[in-house]
């Protein structure tokens, strides 16, 4: 029996004792590589991480691309609502278990191995009581929204084991594992989607199947080489013990915070058509190459940022300051080149609905720079697993958005709208490196050669 035990980072924390199943060993998962927690080199490490965010929303962003090419404004409402759908349910349940995961201190492999396991049971049983609600929606929603509900329903739990295994990989600090797991979810999905162009099987249902169901078969691999059923019981007491004061405020957090930019679809509904949406949809999708990098790089930097904060705090935040501003920055000059390119040929790109979603781009390139800010802020607070600094924010912050949203589109229109989403994230931008700086001040990192978060007991046979 042996004990190691530490405070958290993030001010003096109490100690948790939590008892791990006997003869419960740390073996890696199968077929993973060896740990490069201790020797990887930074800039390896997030070069990687984008380039598997890269590839994992590259499969997002080619269904949507397809979905507006063949669809009108109404049909891309209807996704838009769907996609809401998933970010939201997929969002929650990387709060719950991914996002603890990343921030974990541990660099040994047999340590790490107990979390990665225990999360990964944990993150099935959360995608299965989302794929329930999802079942209990779908009785409830129009007949055009139905199908598509029923097939996320069913695909999601496999998908879920798909993403939680990208964040081993992250975690491990060997992204290409990560990376080998999104594309082949990519080229699957493109092969069946060219047997069903050639069948002429190509409306939302069809395509939306289509990218569902080879996420699923990823997500089977995934689940062989992942999951342990060896006291399945412990494993999700073990995480439950360990992680739920983060995890339930990094829940909280996205849910006020980060999904509220998709809850807004929800909420449009009761104020525009069904058209307008998808026109606010597809100006979205205009800025879906980019949005990949952005998301990428604010991946990266929990990962690397929770590394670099034990080092040097002043350093770290210097770091995480640089990510957010390019990748602002990249945000504007992506606006401008989408905004100026010639309308006729991104019609024929990106659907007939284009002309009148332009009118949007200006707006929406602005939110998305400043989006790229203030999330930065919220990377920079979760590297230091300052889970309640991160929820005060976002209960400060949802109810400004909330106010500043609604009562411009109510008043003056859409264009409004997403001009109160605009004056909400700058706001956001300006609390959020506020609580991040403070914060950082009152960091302690782990002492040297001391890097459990909690009180582990270790039954050996």
């Amino acid at each position: 029996m042996e004990s190691v035990t530490t405070e958290h980072g993030l001010g003096a924390a109490p100690t948790m004792r939590v008892e791990c199943p006997p003869n419960w060993r740390g073996e890696h998962s199968r077929s993973m590589p060896a740990s490069k927690r201790a020797s990887a080199s930074k800039q390896r490490v997030m070069a990687l991480t984008v380039i598997d965010q890269g590839a994992s929303s590259v499969s997002n962003f080619a269904l949507a691309f397809l979905v507006a090419h063949y669809s009108d404004a109404h049909v891309l409402g209807v996704f838009a609502i769907l996609t809401t759908t998933y970010i939201l349910s997929q969002g929650l349940v990387r709060s719950l278990t991914s996002d603890c995961l990343l921030t974990r201190h541990e660099t040994d492999d047999s340590e790490m191995a107990k979390f990665e396991r225990a999360g990964f049971l944990s993150a099935i049983m959360g995608a299965l009581a989302v794929a329930v609600v999802l079942f209990a929606a779908s009785t409830l929603v129009s007949p055009e929204l139905r199908i598509a509900f029923v097939i996320f329903a069913l695909s999601f739990p496999l998908m879920a084991c798909q993403d939680f295994a990208r964040y081993i990989g992250i975690n491990r600090f060997n992204p290409a594992y990560a990376i080998w797991l999104d594309l082949a979810w990519l080229v699957l999905f493109l092969g069946v989607y060219g047997v069903l162009r050639h069948q002429g099987l190509v409306s939302l249902p069809w395509v939306y199947g289509a990218w569902a169901t080879t996420g699923s078969a990823v997500g089977v691999y995934a689940l062989w080489n992942h999951l342990s059923l060896r006291h399945p019981r412990q494993l999700v007491t073990f995480w439950f013990k360990s992680e739920r004061s983060v995890g339930f405020r990094f829940a909280g957090q996205f849910l006020l915070s980060s999904s509220w930019a998709y809850v807004v679809v929800y909420l449009f509904v009761f104020i525009f058509s069904i058209a307008v949406i998808g026109q606010f949809k597809l100006a979205q999708l205009a800025f879906g190459p980019i949005a990949v990098m952005v998301a990428g790089v604010l991946t990266a930097l929990v990962a690397v940022a929770s590394k670099s904060f034990r080092a040097d705090v002043s350093r770290a935040l210097r770091f995480v300051l640089l990510g957010g501003v390019v990748t602002a920055g990249i945000q504007l000059l992506w606006m401008m080149g989408v905004y100026f390119a010639p309308v006729g040929k991104m019609t024929k790109l990106l659907g007939p609905a284009w002309p009148q979603a332009r009118q949007l781009v200006p707006l929406i390139g602005v939110v998305f720079a400043l989006v790229a800010l203030s999330g930065s802020a919220a990377a920079g607070l979760r590297s230091i697993r300052a889970a309640r600094e991160n929820l005060h924010l976002a209960m400060v912050m949802v109810p400004i958005l909330f106010t500043c949203c609604m009562v411009g589109g109510i008043v003056w229109g859409i264009e409004a709208a997403v001009a109160g989403l605009c004056i909400g994230y700058g706001i956001y931008a300006v609390v959020g490196w506020f609580l991040l700086v403070r914060a950082a001040h009152r960091y302690i990192p782990p002492a040297p050669g001391d890097e459990l978060d909690i009180v582990m007991e270790v039954a050996e046979p």
